[in-house]
């Protein structure tokens, strides 16, 4: 098979983690988004490519990454990937198959990506990873393109939905590794209430600043 092309989307540092404002600090929210990133990153290796409008965030990529730009004036994160997909397809980089990954995976592992690339080695196939409040924290696409994306609440179930419609087999993946994101204080609760999240960088940063005394 080639080489999985790994899409991660990146928002603006300035608007990151909004639903954790009652949490942490604005600086922390964004200390946060970007070691979550830091462990995407790791996990996808070269096959990263970030999309993102952030200039910070484009910096921290560095030369780890390909870093493809927002289009300024298009708004909504599904005409952004949409967007991009279609300039990583013109351009030769995704050919049969594409990972679109979330970067706020605090437990994501190169492992339980390779577990996606190998479900999804088959034409016609999506593999669908949903995480806790049913929104879609990891999709491979083989191929891309045959549907529109719908990222946004209740996407897991009209992202499996349409891919059936277009004729492609639908694979979950329940791996914890990709379900866990960082969305809501329950999800930190949940992050720490185990000791692999504990010692993860995430789970090391949140007990530094003391979210466990905040959550209680």
């Amino acid at each position: 098979m080639t080489e999985l092309p790994i899409l991660i989307p990146v928002n603006g540092l300035d608007r990151a983690k909004g639903r954790l404002a009652g949490l942490l600090s604005a600086e922390e929210r964004e200390c946060l988004a970007l070691i979550t990133l830091e462990t995407v990153l790791h996990a996808a290796g070269r096959r990263a490519i970030v999309l993102t409008p952030d200039e910070r965030v484009a910096a921290h990529v560095g030369g780890r990454g390909r870093v493809v730009r927002e289009e300024a004036g298009l708004a909504g994160l599904n005409p952004q990937l949409e967007r991009a997909i279609a300039t990583l397809m013109a351009d030769g980089t995704v050919t049969s198959r594409l990972l679109i990954l979330h970067a706020d995976l605090p437990l994501a592992t190169a492992g339980a990506i390779a577990t996606l690339d190998e479900l999804g080695g088959r034409a016609d196939t999506a593999v669908l990873v949903e995480s806790r409040d049913g929104g879609t924290n990891a999709m491979l696409l083989n191929p891309p393109g045959r549907f529109a994306l719908a990222y946004g609440p209740g996407s897991h179930a009209k992202h499996r939905a349409a891919a059936e419609a277009a004729g492609m087999a639908v694979i979950a993946n329940h791996n914890r590794e990709l379900t866990l994101d960082l969305d809501t204080p329950d999800d930190i609760r949940e992050l720490l209430r185990a000791p692999r999240g504990r010692q993860g960088a995430a789970g090391r940063y949140l007990q530094t600043i003391g979210v466990e005394e905040r959550l209680s």
